[in-house]
């Protein structure tokens, strides 16, 4: 996070009334965003260790900031640097290890890689997609041993799933026989990558990485689950994973005593010694310090906006209110995971739903950002890595279900040239190309009256603010991000994939494309047979199993076996759009005949 002389605070934001969703009561409300200067910050309380600490360590920071002696320690420094550059400059570009020697994290359980996995992100790029660390885990990651008795700790909560509860769940045998952390999760220690020399610090964490919002899965008829890379992975909680934690650490049951006696169980199930009385030392100054992010709630503003719920994220604004520091500009800018194949210049020249950036370095550079990463902790030539095996090498995945008959895809073929090619283009899976046709706006950002709230969040302030920061750290290039202009303006890019990319609307508020080929509902209740007739205004999401006839999940039912899905609404208790939830607009192909419209969508399917 930056320091107060580093925060990029948008001058040209004004106040204005702003509109809220409340949660606990449904409803919108007109607020002005605060502004700096007129946030309140609670004091900090770490109880009397966590205080010796605290007073110890501003001691000595006043004592260098006040002491005469404190002039020569940068210019001892720069000596010991330069000393080092010419005698022994292999030194500067080795890792640094800041090592605790703390004997439990030689009891984590090793990973079983499969024969022939080489873990290294520049030889293998997908594995470094799956498994790779991205920076998230510096200041978002939490401790192995702790992450891992969370559960049991909150055994009311996990129900036994752990955390596939979020999502996170088990993992296929391509790489690894076994992980000790499921998909979509990594264990590193924590990096950063300091200009000529780089620092580990030996306490394994978890953290999410690429792979957790863009590895998704279906599930067959026989149960078998197969993962796609580059697939939104709309099972993926990760708003609930931010605010169990946010809020675990404050609950009563998370005492240094309950943590230490949960971990001691664990490492005695991995038949090694208990904690040591240094590490249970370590362990309660970690569990102050997460004590204390959570009381600063850096993330209060996601409780200002509708429940985001599995396959969904507003990365921008956690960037702009968490990095930036920006006020709260009241809006609501949740979107689907986006899908990542096809990436390259020649079928996708700029990239997110609002065409913000061609740069493929500050869409991925800046998507780290977004989930927790900070400009230090960036494994830049990583994270590249993958930007270049996505640009390049990554295909649109083949529907995986019973192939529609040739007839009815020639004939959607003909109905989408007339209702969908100007705007969407020809995708052709063989050639992995783009087909234009006469009168395209194919990559142009269209107004088609869907929710707004999206593109409200990336005006001219905020495009500059992220230009700064990233600027200033050299994580992407000068002016890589460019304002949305009008709000409602949304990127017109390919359908390849898309029966994979369920639900639609860049904010995932329609379950399928049959609902997405009908109109929106009107107001006022509707009895069943009418309701057929139009887009659902609530539906079930998170769920495995797919849905062939209309494609896309099967989303009416509010449990999946033993799994609670999460109830999506795209309009409140009277009836009005949700911020960021509406699902209007987009009405191209609503007033086809039935038979027009399944034929529509199996030529979707080939795509």
């Amino acid at each position: 996070m930056p320091n107060d002389d580093d925060r990029m605070v948008p001058s040209s934001m004004s106040p204005v009334t702003v509109r809220h969703y409340d949660r606990a009561s449904r409803t919108v409300i007109d607020t002005a965003p605060p502004q700096p200067g007129e946030l309140e910050v609670a004091p900090r309380s770490a109880g009397k260790g966590g205080a010796w600490i605290h007073q110890s360590i501003l001691g000595a920071a006043t004592w260098l900031g006040t002491s005469r002696a404190a002039f020569g320690i940068p210019l001892v420094t720069f000596v010991a640097l330069l000393t080092v550059l010419f005698f022994r400059p292999r030194q500067l570009a080795s890792t640094v290890t800041v090592d605790l020697h703390l004997p439990s994290e030689g009891a984590i359980p090793a990973a079983q890689p499969v024969g022939g996995v080489e873990p290294d992100c520049q030889k293998d790029p997908v594995w470094c997609f799956r498994y790779g660390a991205t920076g998230t885990e510096f200041v978002g990651g939490v401790p192995y041993w702790i992450f891992r008795v969370m559960p049991k700790i909150f055994e009311d909560e996990f129900k036994g799933r752990g955390y596939d509860r979020f999502g996170f769940g088990e993992d296929d045998k391509a790489y690894y026989h076994s992980r000790p952390v499921g998909r979509g999760l990594f264990l590193a220690d924590s990096t950063l990558h300091v200009p000529l020399l780089r620092t580990s610090f030996a306490l394994k964490r978890v953290a999410i990485n690429c792979s957790g919002c863009h590895r998704g899965e279906h599930e067959t008829a026989d149960g078998k689950v197969t993962y796609v890379d580059g697939m939104p992975n709309h099972t993926a909680d990760l708003q609930g994973f931010k605010r169990f934690f946010s809020r675990a650490f404050l609950d009563e049951r998370m005492t240094g005593d309950r943590l230490i006696h949960e971990i001691n169980l664990a490492l005695a199930q991995e038949k090694a010694p208990p904690l040591t009385v240094r590490e249970q030392i370590v362990y309660r100054v970690i569990l102050s310090e997460l004590k204390q992010r959570g009381r600063a709630a850096t993330s209060a503003w996601m409780n200002l906006r509708a429940d985001n719920g599995p396959g969904r994220i507003d990365p921008f604004n956690a960037v702009k209110f968490e990095v930036l520091d920006a006020p709260d500009d009241g809006s609501a800018a949740q979107i689907d995971f986006p899908s990542l194949w096809n990436q390259r210049e020649e079928i996708r020249p700029w990239h997110h739903v609002d065409g913000n950036t061609r740069s493929s370095m500050a869409r991925n550079r800046g998507s780290a950002i977004g989930v927790g990463a900070v400009a230090m902790s960036l494994p830049k030539d990583d994270i590249d890595a993958i930007g270049r095996w996505l640009d390049r090498d990554l295909p649109a995945p083949e529907y995986p279900f019973t192939a529609p008959p040739p007839a009815r895809v020639s004939r959607g073929r003909a109905l989408f040239v007339v209702h969908c090619a100007s705007c969407h283009g020809l995708y052709d899976r063989q050639t992995r190309t783009v087909e234009q046709v006469a009168g395209s706006r194919y990559m142009e950002r269209i107004d088609v009256g869907t929710d707004p709230e999206r593109s409200k969040a990336f005006m001219k302030p905020a495009a500059e603010a992220l230009n700064a920061f990233g600027e200033r750290r050299h994580l992407w290039e000068k002016n890589a991000f460019r304002p949305v202009k009008r709000a409602g303006e949304y990127l017109a890019g390919p359908l390849d994939g898309i029966w994979a990319r369920a639900p639609y609307l860049h904010n995932g508020s329609v379950p399928t494309l049959g609902d997405l080929l009908k109109p929106p509902a009107p107001p006022g209740e509707l009895d069943p047979d009418e309701a057929q007739a139009f887009r659902p205004k609530q539906f079930y999401r998170g769920g495995r199993r797919f849905d062939e006839q209309n494609v896309g999940w099967l989303s009416t039912e509010p449990m999946e076996g033993e799994r609670a899905l999460f109830l999506y609404r795209a309009v409140d208790a009277n009836d009005e759009p949700i911020p960021g939830n509406g699902n209007e607009g987009h009405t191209y192909g609503t007033g086809l005949p039935p038979a027009d419209r399944e034929a529509l969508v199996d030529y979707l399917k080939t795509l």
